[in-house]
């Protein structure tokens, strides 16, 4: 033993080195539900040059009940802690719609930020209403895959906000792991049905899960309206909490080229 230790003594070398500070536009820090199989693939493909995410995961149990929606909360604040210890982060996201509209937006950015007081924090309830007025819409077509025990209190969460909500659609699913099985070809399918004779003058869709974004240019050159969904308006309001324009093609006219001010 002494003789292979001494091998590789004399095999080691050790080099100094100098210090490259990392360059990024923003760092994001993200914590989503163990259960989300779609918000980080959408992130995926959103991802800008010079913006650096940071994720992690937190334990859910699938089931989509208010009472086991709030009952997130209660994971969040661990789970943010996991999120790249010691790195200088711009802005903290918490990865689920309806809970966080349980939850409360409060409620969500305290544990977010935790162990990073005063860092901004945002989730895709905050951003879907901060998203919907930016794009200027008043009258509201919501598809979700929810069942109406969530539905309704969504429903009357963005009535509360201001929103007149004129047509509310839902696949009624009660498991978070399901929803990312619905085809878009359904979502196009169901936005086309809301959309008739409704006078919206915009569609939001509501749940990180739902596979909604690469459909959102393709329904805006449809129907001639903003599509807002949950994962696009993540983002967006990530990156302008962060300082950070977004100039991104193909995912919808929010992401197009949003000016970085007023935003709650």
């Amino acid at each position: 033993m002494p003789r292979s230790h001494d091998t590789f003594a004399a095999l080691e070398r050790p080099y100094p080195f100098t210090t490259q500070p990392r360059q990024a536009r923003a760092r994001i820090g993200l914590v989503q539900l163990a259960s989300d199989y779609t918000l980080e693939n959408d992130w995926r493909r959103l991802a800008m040059e010079g913006v650096e995410i940071y994720s992690t995961r937190m334990a859910y149990n699938s089931l989509m009940t208010p009472d086991s929606l709030r009952a997130t909360a209660g994971n969040i604040a661990a789970a943010a802690d996991l999120v790249a210890p010691g790195l200088a982060l711009d802005v903290m996201a918490f990865g689920c719609t309806s809970a966080s509209m349980l939850i409360g937006n409060e409620a969500v950015a305290e544990r977010l930020t935790r162990s990073r007081p005063g860092l901004p924090a945002t989730n895709p309830w905050l951003a879907s209403l901060c998203a919907l007025r930016q794009l200027g819409i008043g009258r509201l077509a919501v598809l979700t895959p929810y069942a109406t025990e969530v539905n309704r209190p969504l429903y009357r969460g963005l009535r509360e906000a201001g929103f007149e909500v004129v047509a509310f659609g839902a696949f009624g699913l009660s498991m978070d792991t399901d929803i990312p099985v619905i085809h878009t070809e359904a979502i196009a399918a169901a936005t086309a049905d809301l959309l008739a004779g409704s006078r919206a003058e915009g569609v939001f869709f509501s749940c990180t899960n739902l596979r909604a974004l690469p459909l959102l240019d393709s329904l805006e050159h449809r129907f001639g309206l903003p599509m807002v969904s949950s994962n696009q308006a993540l983002f967006w309001h990530a990156l302008q909490l962060a300082g950070q324009q977004a100039d991104i093609a193909g995912c919808g006219r929010l992401l197009a080229a949003s000016p970085a001010e007023g935003v709650a």
